[in-house]
C-alpha cells in the first residue's frame, strides 16, 4: 500500500510489509502500485546496466544504527525469504521486536534510500511517498489501513498506535509482491524513527539486487 518501501527499518520494517499486503481500498493500491512502477522507472533511467528480468534479492544486511540500551524499540531479529526472493513474487517474513514503554503518536520516520552508481551513492529521491522521503506521523498513515491482517492478530502483533510495552514477533508469513520495485544493483536503507525528542530506533539495510 501507500508509503510501502520508504518505510523500512525496525519497527517500520515489518509495517510497510504489511502495508502492502493489505488490501484496503482499490483505488489506494492503485496509486501505490504507481508510484512503484515510477521509481522503478526511476532507478532503471540511473541505472549503468541493468537487467528487465524479474529481479532477484540475492544478499541482505541488517544494522542497529541506533543506542538499543536507549532507543524505545529493538528489532531483535529479521528473516525474509525464500532465497532467493524474486519480485514480483511471493516474500517471507519473520521478525521480533521489543517495545520498552508505551509508543504512541507522533512516530516521525525520516528515511534514506540510495542506490550504488558506479563507485558514488545516488540518493534516490523521494517518489510517490517512496523513497529518500520523510513521515510526520507513522500512526496516521497506520490508521488508514482498518483491521490488521488474520497474521499479525493471530500473533498479537499490533499494527496501530498505540504499541503497548512488551516483547512481539510474527512468525514466517507470506505476502504476495505484485511488481517489481528495485532493478538490479546495491542499495542503502537507512529508517530513523523518533517520538517527540525520544528515540524509538534506528535501522539500515544493505541489499543487493541482481
Amino acid at each position: 500500500m501507500k508509503y510501502l518501501t520508504a518505510t523500512l527499518g525496525l519497527v517500520s520494517i515489518a509495517l510497510a510489509i504489511l502495508y502492502q499486503a493489505t488490501t484496503v481500498h482499490s483505488h489506494v493500491r492503485s496509486m501505490d502500485q504507481k508510484a512503484q512502477k515510477d521509481l522503478f522507472d526511476y532507478l532503471i533511467a540511473k541505472s549503468d546496466k541493468t537487467s528487465l528480468r524479474k529481479p532477484q534479492l540475492k544478499t541482505y544486511k541488517y544494522i542497529n544504527c541506533g543506542v538499543p540500551s536507549r532507543d524505545i524499540a529493538n528489532l531483535t531479529s529479521l528473516v525474509f525469504g525464500p532465497d532467493p526472493i524474486v519480485f514480483p513474487g511471493v516474500l517471507y517474513v519473520q521478525f521480533a521486536v521489543t517495545i520498552h514503554t508505551l509508543l504512541d503518536a507522533p512516530i516521525k520516520a525520516v528515511v534514506l534510500m540510495e542506490k550504488k552508481v558506479g563507485d558514488s551513492w545516488l540518493k534516490i529521491p523521494c517518489i510517490g511517498y517512496i523513497g529518500s522521503c520523510e513521515y510526520d506521523d507513522l500512526c496516521q498513515l497506520l490508521a488508514q489501513i482498518g483491521e490488521c491482517p488474520e497474521p499479525f492478530v493471530d500473533a498479537g502483533v499490533p499494527c496501530q498506535c498505540p504499541f503497548q510495552q512488551g516483547q512481539y514477533a510474527l512468525p514466517q508469513t507470506e505476502f504476495d509482491v505484485e511488481i517489481p520495485i528495485f532493478p538490479a544493483g546495491d542499495y542503502h536503507f537507512r529508517a530513523n524513527l523518533t517520538n517527540n525528542d525520544n528515540s524509538v530506533g534506528c535501522a539500515e539495510i544493505f541489499a543487493t539486487f541482481a
